[in-house]
């Protein structure tokens, strides 16, 4: 649920950016700045960078950078990752951040996050939140 919960963090960030007078830049394209430039640009519709140019800005001159970053322990469910053994569904994950994994075990798990979705048009992604348990790792 908490990486959903990024991407519509990021979501509202642009809308407040975008309604404050910033413009949306593509990372595929050149980027034009001049003095007092307010732009922002998205990746993966989880990662957001705000830009201010000051009006006093020559090139040349450098620049600051003020950074955050914020982001939640969890398990990531593998791609291709489920398979059956002894009758029980079993679901491959990796450890994301620095978790306390042993609290993740013996409880019942929900399953939400982002995946991309084939369409007729292209590939698109998707906010997912399965509200109810579907998996438990087990401490053996």
């Amino acid at each position: 649920w908490l990486t959903s919960l990024f991407v519509i963090v990021v979501r509202s960030a642009c809308e407040l950016l975008t309604s404050s007078g910033f413009r949306e830049l593509s990372e595929q394209e050149p980027w034009k700045l001049a003095p007092n430039d307010c732009v922002f640009v998205t990746k993966n519709h989880s990662s957001l960078f705000a830009i201010a140019v000051g009006g006093a800005y020559k090139p040349g001159n450098g620049f600051g950078i003020i950074g955050a970053h914020t982001d939640s322990p969890c398990l990531r469910l593998k791609p291709f990752s489920d398979r059956t053994k002894e009758g029980f569904v079993q679901l491959a994950v990796q450890t994301y951040g620095g978790g306390l994994w042993y609290t993740w075990f013996d409880r019942d798990l929900t399953l939400a996050g982002r995946c991309l979705v084939r369409t007729p048009t292209g590939l698109e992604q998707r906010l997912v939140h399965i509200n109810r348990p579907v998996a438990c790792v087990p401490s053996l």
